[in-house]
């Protein structure tokens, strides 16, 4: 997009009216703030839990879904990533993060429910007939869907670099999931409930239109979600032009930091890309035997294992990873969970009918694992969004959002070819089967199994590259976690003999006094 310099003063004019060039919030203003920011999630927390996991595959399924469109669907947010390119570079020319992630995210909630209406809407005027062309409208509203969280994503996580202290960011970001996953746990459960009691047994069409409601409903708490960034305080980006915008964006293709670690998120998202939808069709199918379909409870357990056991596990660990990332550095945080993470993806192939509590436990220790990645991952992004690039502060970043949306374009690109090959390996070997005393190994086994391999080449080939001078070293990094992972824990267990101890001992002054 080109501006004159007559709109770019006016634009930028605009914005200073609420927001101040480079200024700090601070004090009760900067607490108000972040109450919003994370209030905000709870509310996300709600929409994603809702719209994610047994409703989206189980409404891909009644569309009549192939192998390869489920690989497809894995790989559509990969896709749409690439629409960060033009909306960095509109944030860069503008400074407007704010109203850019409010155009991106609000089209993104709002977008559930032509998701929610339009393909049921075909289905019931064309019976069968129709799941060709609906699973293509399907198909085709989620990647808008995606792209409108592409557009405002970069613009949010720039200005939460800047709003968040950066000796704060680890745990503040953590607490903030733990709060959104506080919201999870009982939204999977009302979701799996409904779902089993409601949808399933009256044929497809009306199982459809329960997904759908389902949609619609958590569309709402999404738009909420968005509304509550509205008090936040805007900290204005001075805009680049010219010669300066180009420079912006060179910037982070000529950091070799930034470029292996690019590479390492790359390899993983890649890997991980390959469990994508399958490992919830895979779980379907061992929960209701070989056609998914058996008994009245898949849903919900389906719902327990995917979501349920990962929140609660997140629940345990996210302050422990938070408080790791401030004190330890974020280098050997990804070390222990990219390693943490290569038997998980091996365990997926044991998971049967009569060892089906592996998968909650696989379930559990992926999720936990992963929120360590993601944490190593965001907070490295916004040092170098926040920062020069290299880790210091003394200097404003060139590159801003430039740095977000080429990270993203660069690990959503391999997330897209990872579905894309996950879609096809799955398709091609859709009727393989190797039989074991132990069980029967079908194409999902072999995705588990080359994703545990990749995860495994990410951590051994990219990360020795990642250089962090004031991260200590993974071996203290991991004892350090551990004392607080048993420290927690022994809290939890202890917390209710201490109440016990302390009703006996407020009943016995009681009786006292009465005496």
């Amino acid at each position: 997009m080109e501006m004159n310099s007559a709109s770019s003063s006016a634009a930028a004019a605009k914005s200073i009216t609420t927001a101040t060039v480079g200024r700090t919030v601070r004090g009760a203003e900067l607490r108000r703030a972040l109450w919003y920011a994370t209030t905000a999630w709870i509310f996300g927390s709600v929409w994603l839990t809702a719209v994610s996991g047994t409703p989206f595959t189980s409404f891909a399924k009644s569309l009549k879904a192939s192998e390869f469109q489920f690989g497809l669907l894995s790989a559509l947010p990969f896709i749409a990533s690439l629409a960060s390119l033009p909306a960095s570079l509109l944030i860069e020319a503008t400074g407007q993060r704010k109203r850019i992630f409010f155009w991106g995210l609000y089209f993104q909630r709002l977008m559930w429910i032509p998701i929610a209406v339009f393909p049921v809407l075909l289905m019931h005027l064309y019976g069968v007939a129709g799941s060709r062309a609906a699973i293509v409208m399907f198909l085709w509203l989620v990647f808008f869907m995606h792209c409108g969280n592409a557009i405002g994503g970069p613009a949010w996580v720039s200005w939460m670099a800047d709003l968040v202290p950066d000796r704060k960011r680890g745990k503040y970001f953590s607490r903030r999931r733990q709060w959104g996953v506080a919201a999870a746990i009982p939204t999977a459960f009302i979701v799996g409930h409904l779902l089993d009691r409601y949808a399933t047994g009256n044929g497809t069409q009306h199982a459809l239109q329960w997904y759908g409601g389902v949609f619609c409903v958590a569309a709402l708490f999404g738009l909420v979600d968005i509304a509550m960034f509205h008090p936040v305080p805007e900290i204005h980006q001075p805009p680049q032009r010219g010669i300066h915008l180009f420079h912006a964006w060179r910037e982070p293709l000529r950091n070799p930091r930034f470029l292996w670690f690019a590479a390492f998120v790359a390899t993983l998202m890649f890997a991980i890309s390959f469990m994508g939808q399958f490992v919830t069709l895979y779980v379907m199918r061992q929960l209701g035997g070989a056609d998914g379909k058996a008994g009245t409870s898949v849903n919900m357990l389906t719902q327990l294992m995917l979501i349920v056991a990962p929140a609660v596990a997140q629940l345990l660990v996210l302050p422990v990873w938070g408080r790791a990332a401030d004190r330890m550095g974020k280098r050997p945080l990804l070390i222990i969970a990219g390693l943490g993470l290569v038997p998980v993806g091996f365990g997926w192939c044991f998971v049967t009918p009569h060892l089906i509590w592996l998968g909650y436990l696989l379930s559990a220790a992926g999720a936990a694992l992963w929120a360590g990645v993601e944490i190593g991952n965001f907070n490295i992004v916004l040092e170098m969004v926040s920062s020069d690039g290299n880790g210091g502060a003394d200097q404003p970043t060139k590159g801003r959002t430039a740095y977000v949306a080429v990270n993203g374009v660069i690990i959503n690109i391999a997330g897209c070819l990872g579905g894309l090959s996950a879609g096809a390996l799955a398709q091609w070997l859709r009727d393989w089967q190797f039989h074991t005393a132990f069980k029967t190994f079908m194409s999902y086994d072999v995705l588990f199994a080359l994703s545990a391999v990749l995860r495994l080449a990410a951590v051994v080939v990219f990360l020795p590259h990642i250089h962090e001078p004031q991260s200590k070293p993974t071996r203290e990094a991991l004892r350090f976690m551990t004392t607080n992972i048993y420290n927690n824990l022994f809290a939890a267990i202890m917390q209710p003999l201490r109440s016990i101890k302390l009703t006996r001992k407020e009943t016995y002054q009681e009786a006292q006094e009465t005496l």
